[in-house]
């Protein structure tokens, strides 16, 4: 690293002093040829660097999130699917526990063990 070091730091240098000898004709060239390439430089695509893995550049990533996007969306609409469910189980529970409670029967026959099997035969299919 050192001996690279020391090449970049001569090569300008010796760059340096070669700009100075340039005609004003070929430092005006030079100038709109390092504006061109920093212009082009700039709508590169962005690369990410990868732990161990090299470089990956953005568009090859949103595919990938795209992906990811999808199957999260999913999961959330699947969640929510499943707490509407329940919801409405709970609905159907309290309007069957409002109905038992606001029949005539007597709160005993509530306690009665056989009372949770009477429900089930008499219950309508």
């Amino acid at each position: 690293m050192k001996n690279e070091r020391e090449f970049a730091l001569r090569l300008c240098r010796h760059l340096d002093l070669a700009a100075a000898d340039l005609a004003p004709a070929t430092a005006q060239r030079l100038r709109i040829a390092r504006e061109n390439a920093l212009a082009h430089a700039a709508a590169a695509p962005l690369r990410i660097g990868l732990a161990g893995g090299g470089f990956a550049s953005v568009d090859e990533l949103v595919p990938a999130l795209r992906a990811i996007a999808a199957v999260a969306a999913l999961a959330l609409a699947a969640g929510g699917f499943s707490y509407w469910k329940s919801l409405e189980q709970a609905s159907e529970f309290a309007e069957v526990d409002t109905a038992l409670l606001a029949d005539e029967l007597p709160i005993n026959a509530y306690l009665d063990q056989g009372f949770p099997q009477w429900l089930k035969r008499s219950a309508p299919e």
